[in-house]
């Protein structure tokens, strides 16, 4: 058994101890008095004439029982206990959520500073032995910092910690909590949450002792659930921007709407929404160039986060398609068949390749290959592939249906009269085989994409299948990428870069710089976005803006959940914040310093 303190930064209060002492040292001030005769006073006068304020320090009992009360008074205040080194302490794991619902303002400051309030308080309270582990949990899960009894350490890795413009995901970081807890005894888990999760359903609670502690009150919230801009159906110079505007209170709320176009106001409404309702606004906005479309809700509740949306305005413009081919009805309607496509049709390529954007060959054999993105179909006799021979019914086995050319695409029923038996260069990977070669590959030479199709549709039952139009809009979506702009909080950009570039700087919205690297095939991967707002990514003199966004009605709905729902059967309720019986012996200690002081203080003052 050893002696501990649970406040040891009491022990400055031995100052007063000296003090104490210091006034024993004083000589009392004499006040002259008129006298008959001085022959009994000439010890007094002794001591009037010394000239030192200072005395000789007597024994006295009074002078040791107050040294002796205020010692037992500062031992008080740092809070001494026994503590046993054989027993092992506590594990407490600390959950802070720090997703964007923490930023509401229903309580002082907002929940997240309010969370951080309570978790400094646990850090205070640990014993010596006990250890803690602090976990942040928002879009994605992070250990912030790893088991420790050091509270100077807690309490630096809690300050660093910042709530995030995600949306709540809980699960992930409640099953590494029961990781790190699993066989270990006196475990602790504390989830400092406003509970506005929506994937605790897939978790079984088990035997975790899951502490919930509650943070929020209100729920009078009006937010941006779905923005995003679409080419004007009858004007091509216009944009139509549309938004979706969610009360999430049993209220009606009122707010006006405004619309940015590069900060130049575009548009403004007022708008007004029922209780747990929506609203839907459309803006039609003139367009020249590309730009970012900023929509504000002038309304000052409890959630600013999803008050603000930002989304990238590109000037429409059509996919230009080159289809080299002898006749082929079926391939040239599903082409067409794509929205926003301008394609030239001709029989025979010719070089250069003209300027369009993907150019389709359809059972023609080019002299040179195209310097654009291409799609080859029953095409074998190029420097890209090694004639083999043919197929005769080849059998489809296998298909990857994940591959983004094969979204929706299904090969059942589909029989292939014939089909090139091709070996495919390193640089391009089946996603649809036979049993003995493949019979549709894609892949990427040069910073150029390709799609090879290695038989001819006309000898197939493809082309009566819904899989074949969508099939070719894949294809077609595919060679041409759009750049993503818009994305979601936590979501992962990418973007190919030159080939020579290799650092890109990346502007946060709130103007902090990043330098990244890009991957060795100049793709530029940033997932970093965890601030709402629009990012600029550097390279040189080439500038690429994107745009993230909540847009989560969930987590727009910040009504706080006092019973977190686990699993089938699960439930853990909030703990309940209610008046314990409060450590008032601190308060009493300091009086008793301060009256021992005033004591000293008026004794000498009435007796100088």
């Amino acid at each position: 058994m050893e002696v501990s303190f649970l406040s040891p930064e009491a022990l400055m209060f031995l100052v007063t101890l000296p003090i104490v002492v210091v006034f024993y040292l004083l000589k009392r001030r004499r006040i002259s008095r008129l006298v008959s005769s001085t022959i009994i006073w000439e010890r007094f006068l002794n001591e009037t004439q010394a000239n030192s304020p200072f005395q000789k320090l007597r024994h006295n009992w009074l002078l040791i029982i107050q040294l002796i009360l205020l010692a037992l008074a500062i031992f008080a205040l740092v809070r001494p206990y026994f503590s046993s080194k054989s027993e092992s302490g506590r594990f407490v794991v600390v959950i802070l959520d720090v997703s964007a619902s923490m930023k509401a303002t229903d309580v002082s400051l907002n929940r997240f500073d309010e969370a951080k309030d309570e978790i400094s308080k646990m850090i205070d309270g640990m014993y010596d032995n006990d250890q803690m582990v602090l976990i942040l949990s928002g879009g994605v899960t992070k250990v912030q910092q790893s088991p420790t009894s050091v509270k100077s350490v807690l309490r630096k890795a809690l300050n660093q910690s910042k709530a995030t413009d995600s949306s709540t995901r809980l699960l992930d970081s409640i099953k590494l909590a029961q990781n790190l807890s699993r066989n270990r005894p006196k475990v602790e888990v504390h989830l400092f949450s406003d509970g506005v999760s929506s994937d605790l359903d897939e978790f079984e609670l088990q035997d975790l002792n899951l502490v919930y502690h509650s943070l929020g009150k209100g729920g009078d919230n009006l937010g941006i659930v779905s923005l995003e801009v679409r080419p004007h159906s009858e004007n091509s110079n216009q944009q139509s921007v549309f938004a979706s505007i969610m009360n999430f209170s049993t209220n009606v709320m009122s707010s006006d709407v405004a619309l940015f176009f590069n900060d130049q106001m575009v548009g403004n409404r007022s708008l007004t929404v029922g209780p747990r309702n929506t609203a839907s606004l459309v803006f039609s906005v003139n367009q020249s160039t590309n730009g970012v479309f900023r929509m504000h809700l002038k309304k000052d509740d409890i959630l600013q986060v999803d008050n603000i949306g930002s989304v990238m305005g590109l000037k429409q413009r059509k996919t230009k398609v080159l289809l080299i081919t002898k006749g082929n009805v079926f391939l040239e309607k599903a082409i067409r068949s794509i929205a926003d496509i301008d394609l030239i049709v001709k029989s025979s390529f010719t070089n250069p390749t003209p300027k369009v954007d993907v150019v389709v060959l359809d059972s023609v054999k080019p002299r040179v290959w195209p310097s654009v993105n291409v799609m080859a179909i029953n095409t074998q006799s190029t420097n890209w592939f090694e004639p083999i021979g043919l197929l005769e019914s080849p059998p489809i086995v296998d298909w990857k249906s994940t591959h983004k050319i094969l979204r929706f695409v299904n090969f059942d029923n589909v029989q292939v009269a014939q089909s090139l038996n091709a070996e495919l260069p390193n640089w391009m990977t089946p996603i649809v085989e036979s049993q003995a070669a493949p019979l549709i590959a894609a892949g990427k030479k040069n910073d150029k994409l390709a799609i090879w199709v290695g038989f001819n549709p006309l000898d197939s039952t493809w082309p009566l299948r819904v899989s074949f139009p969508l099939f070719i809009a894949n294809a077609i979506d595919w060679l041409n990428p759009k750049l993503i702009e818009n994305l979601q909080v936590g979501e992962v950009f990418s973007v190919p870069m030159a080939e020579e570039i290799s650092l890109v700087k990346v502007t946060l919205p709130d103007g902090e710089k990043v330098t990244m690297s890009t991957m060795p095939n100049g793709e530029l991967i940033f997932a970093d976005t965890f601030q709402q707002g629009v990012y600029h990514a550097n390279s040189g003199t080439n500038e690429i803006k994107f745009c993230v966004n909540l847009l989560d009605s969930a987590e727009s709905d910040v009504q706080t959940r006092d019973v977190l729902k686990l699993g089938q059967y699960g439930r853990v309720e909030a703990t309940m914040k209610v008046d314990s019986d409060k450590e008032l012996w601190r308060w009493f200690a300091i009086l008793c310093l301060l009256l021992i002081m005033f004591e000293w203080w008026f004794y000498h003052r009435r007796t100088a």
